[in-house]
């Protein structure tokens, strides 16, 4: 019976490691796609001309924020786990090329490459010039705040200071 003991505690908390890794890898899958959905509806986004590049952008940040809540399956896409506002269909109106909405920031460049800024702050050749934001690039990343059931391993886990997991997703698409 102790030798039972002594090998059943270890053996349930190794599978029930494998499950919270699971869960936390099902989330990061999801998350990805996501991502690339929200790029998606930002790519095909149609322009309207009787407004500013600005206004524009916050409604197409809008028609991203929709696709990647849409995407999200069992994914909880409320706070404090997916943190964003809208309101009328649309995010705030941005000052920039860059818009940060809680856990989603959306930017738009001439040409970006791997995990460097977006445009980069240090070459003005990555700004995106067109008001129409047509040929530029448009970035999504989205970050997920996971819950972590079982205790032990929140202990081997960077969390945020809620106690959960933070992922994170990026992808990049060419406005249509």
């Amino acid at each position: 019976m102790v030798e039972f003991a002594a090998v059943l505690l270890p053996l349930i908390l190794i599978v029930v490691g494998i499950i919270q890794f699971g869960l936390l890898y099902g989330a990061h899958v999801t998350l990805t796609n996501a991502a690339r959905e929200g790029a998606r509806a930002g790519t095909i986004y149609v322009y309207d001309q009787n407004h500013t590049a600005y206004w524009n952008d916050a409604h197409r940040c809008g028609a991203i924020l929709e696709a990647i809540n849409a995407s999200f399956g069992l994914l909880d896409e409320t706070s404090p786990h997916f943190a964003t506002t809208m309101s009328a269909g649309a995010c705030a109106t941005p000052t920039s090329t860059t818009l940060v909405n809680g856990d989603l920031t959306v930017s738009y460049c001439a040409t970006a490459s791997g995990e460097n800024p977006c445009p980069d702050p240090g070459n003005s050749l990555t700004n995106c010039v067109t008001d129409s934001r047509e040929g530029c690039l448009v970035r999504v990343e989205i970050r997920y705040h996971s819950d972590i059931v079982v205790p032990l391993i929140g202990d081997l886990l960077a969390t945020d200071g809620g106690g959960r997991f933070l992922s994170r997703a990026m992808a990049t698409m060419v406005v249509n």
